[in-house]
């Protein structure tokens, strides 16, 4: 199996990466697409937090919570034309709602 080993996997980015980037280059139509994909898949990953993982565990619900909120200052980044602040803030909330999910997923695997 390719998955096994982590030049297989490394590999397999690359290669995907590399699709995509010929994607884009070829078709630039599609980049605005990509580019609204991104807020879209943390509000939907933030909604799948507290959905699968309830409001039981404040760990959780504090990276669901993030990661909904980084999604809409993310868009909001997009569609309005901010200063250096606002932007550095806007694209900051999405990095620490990923952070805390990774934390929450570390504490939910120990349990």
């Amino acid at each position: 199996m390719v998955w096994k080993s982590p030049i297989g996997r490394l590999l397999t980015l690359l290669i995907g990466g590399g699709l995509v980037a010929g994607v884009l280059t070829m078709y630039p139509q599609t980049l605005p697409v990509v580019r609204w994909t991104i807020p879209v898949c943390f509000v939907l990953w933030g909604a799948s937090r507290l959905y699968f993982d309830g409001v039981g565990n404040s760990l959780s619900l504090t990276a669901g919570c993030l990661l909904i909120l980084g999604g809409f200052t993310y868009a909001s980044y997009l569609l309005i034309s901010m200063g250096e602040l606002s932007g550095t803030v806007a694209l900051l909330v999405p990095v620490i709602g990923i952070f805390v999910e990774m934390f929450a997923s570390h504490y939910r695997s120990q349990d």
